[in-house]
C-alpha cells in the first residue's frame, strides 16, 4: 500500500540475492527484480542485469565503462575450462576503476595489475559466465577453506544454504585447516525460534533453552537437512552447531551496515565455543552424557 503499485523494478545490490528470494520479491510486488555488482574499488560500477533478463541469481553485463573478465584460480578448483560454464576470479578493468589506494602501496600491487594493455582489478569473488555472456558471483576467495582432508568449502555455500530455514537468521560457517568437517554459528529468527521452542520444548523463552543440547541437536539436524537439500557435499554440511542468543546487528559489531558478517570479530567473540565444537565430533556429546548418566545411576 505504501508503492500503491508505483514501484517499476527494484534492483538489488551489496550482496549476493538468493534465487528464492529474488523470485519470491518479483511474485509478492509483481515487478522484474535485477542485479547489479561493483565494489568501491571499481566506484560502485561493473556489471548490471538486463531490466528484461528473467533469468535470476546473475549479475548481468559490464557496464559502458568497464569490462570484466576470468582468470583460473587453481588453489580453489575454480578455471575458466570447466564446463559447462567458465569460472574463476572476477577482474573488473576500464575506467570505473580506480587509480590506486591512497598510501598503500603493498596493497596496491597486490590488487591491482595491467593485462594486455589495459589495468584490471582483482576482485576476489569467483564468478561464472554463461553463453550470453551475463555474469554470476558464486563464490568468494577469502570465503573458501582448505579442510586437513584436502577438500576445500565455501562457507558462503553453506550459510546460504543455513539461512533458507524460517528459524535462521543469519549464520556463520566456521572451517578449519587442522579438521576434517565444519561446525556452525546459528543466529535465530526471534519470533520464529520462540514459536518452535515452545511448540516442541514447551517453554516460551527460548533463550532459557539455547545451551540445551537436545535443542541445539533438533536444530542441527534441521540444518544438514537443509545442507543436503540444498547440494552441499558431505564434508560441507555441518557436525556441530550453537545455536547464539544475541541479535547480530550492526551495533554488535559483528555485521557491518550491510548485514555482512565480520568474520574476524564473530571469530573472536564466539572462540570458545568454536573451539568447543571442534572438540566434539558429533555423537560424542551424546556418548558423553549418556555415561554421565549410567555413572550416576
Amino acid at each position: 500500500m505504501v508503492l500503491g503499485g508505483r514501484t517499476k523494478a527494484v534492483l538489488s545490490g551489496g550482496a549476493i540475492l538468493s534465487d528464492e528470494t529474488q523470485r519470491f520479491a518479483e511474485c509478492v510486488l509483481c515487478v522484474r527484480v535485477f542485479q547489479g555488482y561493483g565494489l568501491t574499488e571499481t566506484c560502485a560500477g561493473g556489471c548490471i542485469a538486463d531490466e528484461y533478463d528473467v533469468s535470476v541469481g546473475r549479475t548481468g553485463y559490464p557496464i559502458v565503462s568497464s569490462e570484466f573478465r576470468l582468470i583460473d584460480w587453481e588453489e580453489g578448483k575454480y578455471r575458466t575450462s570447466d564446463k559447462p560454464n567458465p569460472r574463476g576470479e572476477v577482474l573488473i578493468g576500464g575506467k570505473v576503476v580506480v587509480d590506486s589506494y591512497f598510501g598503500d602501496a603493498a596493497k596496491e600491487n597486490d590488487s591491482f595489475k595491467e593485462i594486455d594493455g589495459m589495468k584490471y582489478f582483482f576482485t576476489g569473488d569467483i564468478g561464472e559466465v554463461f553463453p550470453d555472456g551475463t555474469l554470476k558471483i558464486i563464490d568468494r576467495k577469502k570465503d573458501v577453506v582448505k579442510l586437513q582432508n584436502g577438500e576445500f568449502v565455501s562457507l558462503a555455500k553453506i550459510e546460504m544454504a543455513v539461512k533458507k530455514l524460517l528459524l535462521v537468521d543469519n549464520c556463520c560457517a566456521c572451517a578449519s585447516s587442522s579438521a576434517e568437517y565444519t561446525v556452525a554459528l546459528v543466529c535465530p529468527n526471534p519470533k520464529e525460534i520462540a514459536i518452535y521452542a515452545e511448540k516442541h520444548f514447551n517453554e516460551k523463552d527460548w533463550k532459557k533453552i539455547a545451551d540445551d543440547e537436545d535443542f541445539n541437536d533438533e536444530i542441527l539436524r534441521k540444518v544438514q537437512d537443509i545442507c543436503r537439500k540444498d547440494g552441499c557435499q558431505s564434508f560441507e554440511i555441518p557436525k556441530r552447531i550453537k545455536v547464539v542468543q544475541e541479535n547480530w546487528s550492526p551495533e554488535s559489531g559483528l555485521v557491518n551496515d550491510a548485514l555482512k558478517l565480520k568474520r574476524k570479530a564473530i571469530g573472536e567473540k564466539y572462540k570458545d565455543d568454536i573451539k568447543q565444537m571442534y572438540r566434539e565430533k558429533s555423537g560424542e556429546r551424546k556418548k558423553s552424557r549418556n555415561d554421565d548418566n549410567k555413572k550416576q545411576d
